[in-house]
């Protein structure tokens, strides 16, 4: 066994046992009723602390994505890309993202003989775990989304966050990174680096249509003088000079185009540029190849990016119209990370294009059921800029609507639930939203939040159990129906709506990935 033993006696001696170890534990998972996403890393990790390390150094690329917010959707759609492509790819799509998970889904990858399967690793990663995963896997490609205040117990501030994956990445010196240049706490995180591609939303002034709506003035209006309420604003200060930054517009959050008046740090120029942005039941959008020299408009292949036959290369100038089967503005972004990280594995952006088209949403991102035989949505929410973006795009439909919203505090929810009282909910007290079934361990919470956000009480039900839940929601009134759901009671809704209703066809865990 060349491939195990040639990397030394002993390690691969110990990598059999955690290996076989590690198989023994997902088949007695299996055998009673849990999917093993994460314990038969936990065991393999136990038994030999290098597995991780051990088998990424034998996939040609291993690529990594991180961030707040759109990591699952944004790693899902890479592996979607690659294997449109004709690769083979090993991935975490149970979004078990903290290294025991990272090691179930490489061991799972593997033949009998422990001899990974793939060419290609795809891992998405806590960005509080980035400080173990990427010096074990050591990506040659890092996917960064965008950084949000979350889960404040578990992650404290985002000085603290983005410090870790900045001194993390300072050990990864070869590695390529794909940023989002609206955020500017991601954005500094290129400065410095050989090699880094962007990726952003442009607001086209005159020419855009609907894509002039999705961008908010720099005085927090939308352009017509009204003012966007309940923004959450990360990251008003350069990471620099700690002067206030200046934005000539927001699209949500401090996401948009940012410049330092004290240092000239400013947001970067995209690579990969969407525009004229229309949402819907589904998104169209044009995305643009910034026209450059190769300084950027390429990640080389001595970085480890491309892949044999691949050149890595985004054709500058090009334009291209999007159908994507998901909803709201924030996908936008993570199908351009998801394809700035394709193309420089040499995927070209129109089979991008056509392989969107096919793409299904993960567990609770949008995912669509029918309950009492009417379309019911459910959706993750985690973080105040989490929770207005979902708001925002359901509110959007102008139809009669009623939800569920279902809020824990276990330790993968975060313990500290004050995060609601920063989210917009105001717009719930529209008139298009029949009634809220406020569910979880911390209904009573979700009601009073609702209730000083100018719900009327009238319109409020408590109903904390899930089943209870939806039995409460299927007797509203309303054309659509909503399930919005902290992490812990997601992948439980997600097993009773394929239960009471339609959809997906994914079984739910029992045992939930680490955090998504």
């Amino acid at each position: 066994m060349p491939f195990i033993f040639g990397k030394g006696f002993t390690a691969g001696l110990r990598f059999l046992l955690a290996f076989w170890a590690a198989r023994l534990t997902a088949l007695a998972c299996r055998l009673f009723g849990y999917p093993g996403t994460s314990l038969p890393g936990v065991v393999a990790l136990r038994l030999y602390p290098g597995v991780v390390g051990f088998l990424a150094s034998s996939y040609e690329r291993v690529l990594a994505v991180t961030g707040t917010n759109g990591k699952t959707t944004t790693a899902n759609l890479l592996a979607h890309f690659l294997r449109g492509a004709g690769l083979r790819v090993a991935h975490n799509a149970e979004g078990a993202n903290m290294l025991p998970g990272v090691a179930a889904a490489l061991i799972r990858d593997c033949d009998r003989l422990g001899r990974p399967r793939s060419r290609v690793a795809v891992l998405e990663v806590d960005e509080g775990s980035v400080g173990m995963v990427f010096p074990a896997a050591k990506p040659g490609i890092v996917v960064v989304t965008n950084y949000f205040r979350d889960q404040l117990d578990r992650y404290w501030e985002l000085e603290r966050t983005t410090g870790l994956l900045r001194s993390t990445l300072d050990g990864l010196p070869a590695a390529a990174l794909i940023l989002n240049a609206d955020d500017p706490l991601v954005a500094a995180v290129g400065r410095g680096r050989a090699e880094v591609r962007y990726y952003g939303v442009n607001r086209e002034e005159g020419n855009c249509g609907a894509g002039d709506c999705a961008a908010k003035t720099a005085d927090g209006t939308n352009g017509s003088g009204s003012v966007v309420a309940g923004e959450t604003r990360e990251g008003r200060y350069c990471t620099s000079c700690g002067t206030e930054l200046v934005y000539r517009y927001f699209h949500y959050g401090q996401l948009g185009d940012y410049f330092c008046p004290g240092c000239g740090f400013r947001r970067p120029d995209p690579d990969l540029a969407a525009s004229c942005v229309e949402e819907g039941e589904h998104l169209d959008f044009t995305v643009r190849v910034l026209q450059r020299g190769s300084e950027r408009a390429s990640i080389r292949q001595e970085s480890g990016a491309g892949t044999p036959g691949g050149s890595g290369n985004l054709t500058g100038g090009a334009v291209m119209r999007f159908t994507a089967p998901l909803r709201g503005f924030y996908n936008v972004y993570n199908i351009l990370a998801a394809a700035a990280a394709a193309s420089a594995l040499g995927v070209s952006l129109d089979a991008v294009r056509r392989s969107l088209l096919g793409y299904k949403p993960a567990t609770g991102r949008m995912e669509q059921f029918t309950l009492g035989g009417r379309p019911c949505t459910l959706a993750l929410i985690k973080n105040p800029a989490g929770v207005n973006q979902v708001l925002k795009t359901i509110l959007a439909t102008g139809t009669a609507k009623s939800l569920v919203l279902a809020i824990n505090d276990l330790a993968a929810d975060g313990r500290d639930v004050s995060w609601l009282w920063d989210a917009d909910f105001a717009g719930l007290a529209d008139g298009q939203v029949k009634k809220i079934v406020c569910a979880g361990l911390r209904a009573a919470d979700m009601a009073v939040c609702l209730k000083y956000a100018g719900v009327p009480p009238e319109r409020l039900l408590l109903a904390p159990g899930r089943a209870e839940s939806l039995r409460a929601l299927a007797e509203q009134e309303g054309e659509e129906l909503f399930v919005l759901a902290t992490y812990t009671n997601l992948f439980d809704y997600a097993g009773l709506l394929r239960r009471m209703g339609k959809g997906g066809g994914r079984s739910a865990p029992q045992d939930l990935p680490s955090l998504s």
